[in-house]
């Protein structure tokens, strides 16, 4: 059976000199409860989650008679690559071929790197690598440096009016505690927008009043 690891960065293939034992793959399905007047709670699937991999693998400093053939004993040079696309923030290939099962071919973000050195082992390293699978954003994004931290927010060209997750016939059930402007922030990131969703349901006669129960059209 044919087993290889490898990644492509730049112009460059990068084959692991040492298979991890395992890759552990996961996936998770994003869900939002709320709780309906006379019904109780409910769950809604709101997105599938990204796929997230990670393993353990040695890397040498010096050539083994384990080592894959074509890669190289230089621990250092996996560990600067993985480390550059993590600071550069740029996404790498990731395959993983074993003969047997479906090929794994994605593009991946460096997530975490983690080096270990074992005494009796100098120069040897143990990488533990997590990548997350990279997505593209369909729309133009820019970086906004807040006090907390960087975020990224929808370029200002943008219409700050629509929003493209909410789509035709996009519903909310009001719960205990809900506003207008908390729900127009949920659904638009911008609570102002509470006059749009008022505008949208005539039996909003004070947009300080809603109660627990109703069920308000959130307007695309």
């Amino acid at each position: 059976m044919s087993y290889s690891v490898y990644f492509k960065y730049g112009n460059k293939k990068y084959k692991l000199p040492v298979n991890p034992e395992e890759i552990k793959r996961n996936r998770e399905l994003n869900i939002e409860t709320y709780q309906v007047l006379g019904t109780g709670q409910v769950s809604v699937p709101s997105y599938y989650g990204l796929e997230e991999f990670s393993f353990e693998a040695e890397f040498p400093s010096q050539d083994y008679h384990y080592m894959n053939p074509g890669a190289k004993a230089d621990a250092d040079y996996y560990e600067k690559m993985f480390r550059k696309a993590q600071k550069d923030l740029k996404p790498i290939r990731f395959i993983a071929s074993n003969d047997i099962t479906d090929d794994i071919s994605i593009m991946v973000l460096v997530k975490s790197v983690e080096a270990v050195e074992k005494a009796g082992e100098e120069g040897d390293k143990y990488l533990t690598i997590k990548l997350l699978e990279y997505k593209a954003p369909g729309k133009r994004y820019v970086a906004v440096q807040t006090a907390a931290a960087t975020v990224k927010q929808e370029d200002t060209s943008a219409s700050a009016e629509t929003n493209p997750a909410v789509t035709e016939n996009k519903t909310h059930a009001v719960q205990s505690g809900d506003t207008l402007w908390g729900i127009a922030k949920k659904y638009y990131g911008n609570g102002s927008q509470y006059k749009k969703i008022a505008a949208a349901n005539p039996g909003i006669k004070n947009p300080n009043l809603i109660y627990p129960g109703q069920v308000l059209t959130i307007p695309a």
